[in-house]
């Protein structure tokens, strides 16, 4: 929700490099533990929870309803998802930095 009202709320959270901080600052940075919520790890199913896809979700709604506001678009947005998947980086691999660093 935090990281919603800042795409509202502030005019360079909606241009890409703003976005793209956005999500290092409160996601990756944050630590997210992306492999347990996108389910990536098999071994704890319980705490599966696509949390990021949603908020990718409301991004993609926001930029579907006011296109002009936004200074990336859908394709941006549906990389992100797919990056979110496949091992090209490991920015969403791994939950924190030091598991990032090794």
């Amino acid at each position: 929700v935090a990281s919603l009202v800042q795409l509202l709320a502030d005019p360079h959270a909606r241009t890409l490099p703003g976005f793209q901080s956005l999500v290092q600052r409160e996601w990756v940075a944050a630590g997210h533990p992306f492999p347990r919520r996108l389910g990536l790890r098999r071994d704890s199913p319980q705490e599966e929870a696509p949390v990021f896809l949603l908020f990718l979700d409301c991004a993609w709604q926001l930029v579907r309803q006011f296109p002009a506001a936004f200074g990336f678009t859908e394709a941006y947005l549906l990389a992100l998802h797919d990056s979110s998947f496949l091992p090209y980086c490991g920015t969403f691999l791994f939950s924190c930095q030091r598991q990032r660093g090794r």
